[in-house]
């Protein structure tokens, strides 16, 4: 389940369960609408319980397409979901993505990033 919602000027993504990916990219689709709204996304991993590379893939396209310029924080909870994350992004090849297990990390790296 892709839950999401407005936290100040950050969109979060909070995945609980299976990576779906019709999930993410209807849950992203609603904020494509507003874009002055937001920065960029968190997208909280911390409760995903698996994620497959045509999930990902089919994610990434998505993601590709829509070009809404916003940066993306992923947020974990260890190093080896950092090292799944960097395959993620060769595999995809991902822009704009950045990992991180600490939430005021990813809020500052976000409000760093040049808005477009």
């Amino acid at each position: 389940m892709v839950k999401s919602w407005l936290d100040g000027n950050i969109v979060w993504l909070e995945i609980d369960g299976p990576f779906i990916a019709d999930e993410v990219i209807a849950e992203t689709n609603k904020w494509l609408a507003h874009p002055e709204a937001y920065i960029g996304y968190i997208t909280d991993i911390r409760k995903m319980t698996e994620r497959t590379a045509a999930e990902s893939k089919k994610a990434e396209d998505q993601a590709k397409k829509n070009k809404s310029g916003k940066p993306r924080a992923v947020l974990g909870k260890d190093l080896a979901t950092a090292a799944l994350m960097n395959i993620y992004v060769r595999f995809t090849g991902a822009e704009g993505i950045h990992y991180f297990n600490n939430v005021d990390d990813a809020k500052a790296w976000l409000r760093g990033q040049p808005q477009k």
